[in-house]
């Protein structure tokens, strides 16, 4: 494994990376309440402002950008411009934004979190809800937008917090759950099943499937990327430092995005813009 690259630093709680056709990586910037850009030669700048809290960027293959609206939160922070929870489209070239949802099945949305899209073209989310492992005040749920715009709940996952979503070659849904620190895998017209229970150091706060239906998983506190096989079995681990967010895989490229050098002293609401943007050669 490579040494990570630093590509940017200095954000506010970058989340949810995903690579453009032109190389440039998007990603949400929740402290700052924007959906940023980074492009080799240009550094950071904003394409969208969007307020209150984005979680996690999509690119959709017409050129879209689908974007999860948590309402302005990260742990006990909370945004001074709040915004209803959704989720969002920015139009291609422009970045118009759009909603796409606020409930779904006639329930509001607490917390949108991250995105995939299935193989069919439908948008799946996960809505987790408020950051409280002590108390665990909120029920998720993973929530499907079909072709035809209707919004419906597929699974209610209880207090776990579900975070991170991706879709399997053949339609399973995977997820993970930072509360109970499982990966799980929800199959068409099947049952869930849990994949595996990773440690409590790493507390899975995202995942990504690779073309071999390997899974990228970042572990909060772990320093690093869990690699899992299609089983659940660990077979390798992308050490990073810091306290890594979200990632993609771009090629033999890994892009993350980390939390960064936190100040424990400082007070838990602080918005400390001291997140980075980091790329590891596979």
């Amino acid at each position: 494994m490579a040494t990570p690259v630093v590509l940017a630093e200095g954000l506010g709680h970058p989340q949810g990376p995903d690579v453009l056709a032109d190389g440039s990586v998007v990603f949400a910037e929740t402290y700052r309440g924007r959906v940023a850009r980074y492009r080799e030669g240009d550094g950071v700048t904003t394409l969208a402002e969007t307020g209150g809290g984005p979680n996690a960027v999509l690119a959709a293959p017409d050129g879209s950008l689908y974007v999860t609206q948590n309402g302005g939160q990260a742990g006990p922070w909370r945004s001074p411009d709040q915004r209803p929870p959704a989720v969002l489209r920015l139009a291609p070239g422009s970045y118009a934004s759009e909603t796409v949802a606020t409930e779904a099945d006639g329930v509001p949305l607490l917390a949108p979190h991250d995105l995939a899209l299935g193989p069919d073209g439908t948008l799946y989310f996960t809505d987790s809800g408020t950051w409280a492992p002590e108390t665990r005040p909120d029920p998720g749920r993973l929530i499907a937008v079909a072709l035809d715009g209707g919004v419906r709940t597929v699974l209610n996952t209880g207090h776990t917090f579900p975070s991170g979503i991706a879709v399997a070659e053949d339609g399973s849904l995977l997820w993970a759950e930072c509360y109970t620190h499982r990966i799980l895998r929800l199959p068409p017209g099947g049952e869930p099943e849990v994949l595996c229970t990773l440690p409590e150091e790493q507390l899975p706060e995202s995942l990504k499937t690779g073309p071999d239906g390997t899974l990228w998983v970042a572990g909060l506190f772990a320093e690093g990327i869990v690699v899992l096989d299609r089983h659940g079995r660990q077979t390798d681990f992308v050490h990073t430092g810091g306290l890594p967010l979200n990632s993609v895989l771009a090629d033999s490229t890994l892009y993350v995005t980390d939390l960064g050098p936190y100040d424990d002293s400082a007070p838990d609401d602080t918005a400390q813009m001291v997140g980075r943007l980091l790329a590891v050669a596979l």
